[in-house]
């Protein structure tokens, strides 16, 4: 088994560094993408609800609200996150195991809050065009 050079080590945190630092850019665009999806969405649903009495649409209607404004609770939540991740990684050019730990549940957090916001958006446009 060969030993890794001092300099070989360096090159590789650098590189696990330099990943880090372009998934945490990467999140930080998404999770602005999301934020102004969802504010689109509630102003397609505020537009649609001004535009129909219909009592059974309003209910639907405002299930999609509340979804929509715990989707906002949820990305304001991510942006903390994330900005407090962003002091980590500026402050802390070392790689630890609390970094790797706390970038893996970002991460996690991330793309599970992804997959249940397009969840949300694609029963959005089903159900609402349908019904306006």
């Amino acid at each position: 088994m060969e030993m890794k050079t001092a300099t070989e080590t360096l090159k590789m945190n650098l590189a696990q560094n330099n990943q880090i630092k372009h998934e945490h850019m990467s999140w930080l665009r998404l999770v602005e993408f999301f934020r102004q999806e969802n504010a689109l969405l509630k102003y397609r649903l505020s537009e649609m609800v001004d535009n129909s009495d219909d009592g059974r649409f309003l209910q639907t209607a405002e299930y999609f609200q509340n979804e929509l404004l715990l989707k906002d609770e949820s990305l304001k939540k991510l942006i903390k996150e994330l900005q407090d991740y962003s002091d980590i990684i500026q402050n802390k050019p070392a790689l630890s195991p609390q970094l790797i730990n706390t970038h893996n549940k970002l991460r996690n957090d991330i793309l599970q809050f992804g997959e249940n916001y397009q969840s949300l958006s694609r029963d959005f446009n089903e159900t609402m065009l349908q019904s306006g």
